[in-house]
C-alpha cells in the first residue's frame, strides 16, 4: 500500500497536495489501529511547527519514521491505560486548561477564542488532544514510578558532590573559640564551663574575647560564610544539623577544643517553622462512661490541677490517650496544622507553662498544658527534598526511556505504509 507523503519539495518547502483519497490503515497496533489521515495530520502539524520555530527540517525519511514512532508509541500508551482503567476527570481536564489560560493572562473564555481563531483549531478538538496527553503522561507515571528506587545514601552524596553543591547552595556563618591546654581533661572542663556561661547568658562574643586563643587573629576566630565543602572536616557533621544561634563543643582536635557557634544561615532551600511541645489529658465517652461523666471527670481533674496537683501524673493515671499517657501525657513537637482544629485554637491561645480550661475535640475531652515553643530548622528536611527532585528526574527520565522501548518491543506492530 502506497502512503500518500505529497510533494515534499515546492517552492523550497514542505506542503501537501489537496488529493481526495479514501482513509485507509495505516498500522496495526495490537488490539487499535492508526489511519492514513492520522499520519499525514501528524505530518503536517510537525512541518508547521518546524517552520515556525525556524529550524532546519530533517531528511523526509527520518521525519516520517518519527512521526510515525511517536503515533506507534501514543497508541501502545492509549491502550494501556484503557486496559488499567486509567482516565481525566472533566474537573482535571478544566483545571489544567485554565491553568494554561492563567499562564498567557487569560480567562477560559478568552483562552477558547485563541485556539479557535489563532491557531484555527476546534476547542473541543484541543480539549481532547489535551485529554490524551494527560493520559499518556499518566499511565507513564504509573509504569516509571514504581522502577525508579532511590536510597538516603544517593541522597547525601548528592548533597555532598560537587554538582550538587552548585544546584542546592547553603552557607553557613560560623565563629570559634579555641582553647590550648597541655592536658586533655582540663581542656575538658574548660569547655564545658564557657558553655555553661553562654548558656546563662554569656555573649559568644564575649567569651571569645575571654578565652579564645584565636580572638586577637585577624578574624578573631570567625570561620564566615561558608558552603557545606568549605566546612573544616572536623566540624561539618556537626554544623549541618546545628539551628541558628546554636552553641556546640568541645570538639577536640590537635590544635586543642573548639567550641563552635552557628551564627547564621542561608541558601534557597532555607526555612524554620513555628513548633509546640505540650502535654495534655484526654478523656473520652465510653459504653461504661457517659458524656456527663466524661465532662465531670475533666472538670474534677482541672479543679486538681488548679490546686497544685501536676499534670502528667494525672494523665499517667487517668488520660485515654495511649500514644502519650505513659509519658505524662507529653506529645511530640509538632508544627502548625498538626492536631484537630479545637485542639490547635486551644493550644495557640495558651502560654507557655500555662494549662488551658477543659475543652472539648473531636477526639473527646482535653485539658493540656504548654510546655515549650520554638522556631524549628527544617532545611535540612527541605534540602533533602530538593536533592531527591533533582535525582528523581534524572532516574525517571532514564528509566522512561527503557520502558518506552520495553514496552515497544513487546506490542505487536504491522506498519502497512512507507514514505
Amino acid at each position: 500500500m502506497k502512503f500518500y507523503f505529497y510533494c515534499f519539495f515546492c517552492v523550497s518547502n514542505f506542503v501537501f497536495s489537496e488529493v481526495n483519497f479514501l482513509d485507509r490503515i495505516a498500522v496495526i497496533v495490537d488490539e487499535g489501529v492508526i489511519m492514513e489521515s492520522e499520519v499525514n495530520d501528524a505530518l503536517e502539524n510537525t512541518i508547521n511547527n518546524f517552520k515556525q520555530n525556524g529550524e532546519r527540517l530533517p531528511p523526509e525519511e527520518i521525519l516520517f519514521r518519527r512521526v510515525l514512532e511517536r503515533l506507534i508509541m501514543d497508541e501502545i500508551l492509549l491502550q494501556k491505560a484503557k486496559k488499567f482503567g486509567v482516565r481525566i476527570t472533566d474537573q482535571e481536564l478544566n483545571e489544567t486548561l485554565a491553568t494554561f489560560a492563567d499562564q498567557d493572562g487569560l480567562t477560559l473564555q478568552e483562552f477558547k477564542l485563541k485556539i479557535e481563531n489563532e491557531e484555527n483549531k476546534s476547542f473541543k478538538d484541543f480539549r481532547e488532544e489535551m485529554k490524551k496527553e494527560m493520559v499518556k503522561r499518566r499511565i507513564q507515571s504509573g509504569l516509571v514510578r514504581p522502577k525508579v528506587m532511590i536510597s538516603e545514601k544517593e541522597v547525601m552524596n548528592y548533597i555532598k558532590s560537587a554538582e550538587g553543591e552548585s544546584l542546592i547552595t547553603i552557607e553557613y556563618k560560623i565563629n570559634q573559640i579555641l582553647l590550648k591546654d597541655d592536658k586533655e581533661e582540663e581542656l575538658l572542663n574548660l569547655s564545658n564551663k564557657i558553655i555553661s556561661e553562654i548558656n546563662e547568658g554569656l555573649p559568644f562574643k564575649e567569651a571569645s574575647k575571654k578565652y579564645s586563643f584565636l580572638f586577637d587573629s585577624d578574624d578573631k576566630g570567625s570561620l564566615g560564610w561558608r558552603t557545606r565543602s568549605q566546612i573544616p572536616t572536623l566540624f561539618v557533621d556537626n554544623v549541618t544539623k546545628m539551628e541558628k544561634d546554636e552553641v556546640f563543643g568541645p570538639i577536640m582536635s590537635g590544635a586543642g577544643a573548639h567550641i563552635i557557634k552557628l551564627e547564621d544561615i542561608r541558601g534557597d532551600t532555607i526555612k524554620t517553622e513555628p513548633q509546640t511541645l505540650v502535654q495534655h489529658i484526654l478523656i473520652q465517652e465510653s459504653e461504661i462512661r457517659s458524656e456527663k461523666q466524661a465532662k465531670d471527670l475533666i472538670n474534677s481533674l482541672y479543679e486538681r490541677i488548679k490546686s497544685g496537683e501536676e499534670i502528667g501524673i494525672l494523665a499517667r493515671v487517668f488520660s485515654d490517650d495511649p500514644g502519650s499517657k505513659l509519658d505524662g501525657g507529653k506529645l511530640d513537637w509538632a508544627p502548625e496544622g498538626t492536631y484537630d482544629k479545637k485542639f490547635e485554637e486551644v493550644m495557640q491561645k495558651t502560654a507557655i507553662n500555662d494549662f488551658s480550661k477543659p475543652f472539648k475535640s473531636s477526639f473527646g475531652w482535653h485539658i493540656l498544658k504548654v510546655l515549650e515553643r520554638r522556631e524549628k530548622n527544617i532545611s535540612e528536611d527541605l534540602l533533602k527534598d530538593k536533592a531527591y527532585g533533582i535525582i528523581f528526574q534524572r532516574k525517571y527520565r532514564e528509566q522512561l526511556e527503557n520502558t518506552l522501548e520495553e514496552i515497544r518491543s513487546e506490542a505487536f506492530v504491522d506498519i502497512k505504509i512507507s514514505s
